[in-house]
């Protein structure tokens, strides 16, 4: 069976994310990424092992740790590792899980939706917007999630 990869960066919305998996998927093995450099070397280096990636837009460039504090934030991350990803025809299916309604360049999530959506479309499957307020990003996420393990297993792609 193949895994989900998740890179997200925020610890908050990450142990959100890691609870709604352990629950609603408890089947599904995922494998997790805390920033740009760390997602995008997994994806270069094992995307054949993940059927689907849970894609943070906005994120440090590093893992934190210790001996690093993770660079300079990088705001649209996400979309980089979305450009790499077709650059490299690598075929991983991308959902981005995103807590902003806007990033610091002025970019709307819905502009970027359609950005995305014609740039990468092998790739993005959409969005899923995360919010601290209420929990219909659950419904929306399981929603796509469960639409799209289905279609992997019935056509193996």
């Amino acid at each position: 069976m193949k895994h989900l990869l998740v890179i997200e960066d925020d610890q908050y919305k990450l142990d959100k994310l890691k609870s709604f998996l352990d629950q609603e998927f408890k089947d599904v093995p995922y494998t997790v990424k805390t920033s740009f450099h760390s997602g995008f070397a997994e994806i270069v280096e094992n995307y054949e092992n993940y059927c689907l990636v849970l894609l943070d837009m906005s994120m440090q460039n590093y893992d934190i740790s210790s001996d690093e504090a993770g660079g300079d934030p990088a705001p649209l991350a996400g979309k980089s590792i979305l450009t790499q990803m077709y650059l490299r025809e690598i075929p991983t299916s991308v959902i981005v899980l995103n807590m902003y309604e806007h990033f610091q360049d002025g970019t709307k999530i819905k502009d970027l939706h359609s950005i995305l959506q014609e740039e990468y479309s092998d790739n993005y499957k959409g969005y899923v917007y995360f919010s601290h307020l209420d929990n219909k990003w659950k419904s929306d996420l399981k929603t796509i999630i469960t639409q799209f393990l289905c279609l992997h297993i019935v056509t193996g792609k």
